[in-house]
Formats: C-alpha cells, sequence, structure tokens
C-alpha cells in the first residue's frame, strides 16, 4: 500500500504536478491518470522538482 502511494507521487513530480494531483490520481485516478496521459503534461524526470528549486 505505502509502495503504491510512494510510486503514484513519484509519477505526478515526474510530470510536474504536485501533492494535490497525487491525491486526485489516488482518490480519483479514473480521472486524473487519463488526464495525466492525454493531457498537455511534458515528462520531466524524476529530479525536475530537485532541479526547479536548487
Amino acid at each position: 500500500m505505502i509502495w503504491g502511494i510512494w510510486t503514484i507521487n513519484l509519477l505526478s513530480k515526474s510530470f510536474g504536478k504536485d501533492v494535490g494531483y497525487t491525491l486526485g490520481m489516488l482518490f480519483l485516478g479514473i480521472i486524473f491518470i487519463p488526464m495525466l496521459g492525454f493531457g498537455d503534461a511534458q515528462y520531466q524526470g524524476p529530479a525536475a522538482k530537485e532541479a526547479q528549486q536548487a
């Protein structure tokens, strides 16, 4: 269970999304996952947030 939540959090961070989007993917995944896949989000890699903050 914890690993699944952590994986979804890393996936949303890799696309430049925040914790709110992670919660949306957890509770309303049927809506948020297709929005991530078919929307205009660009894959930035797992270290995208850390690189932007530094």
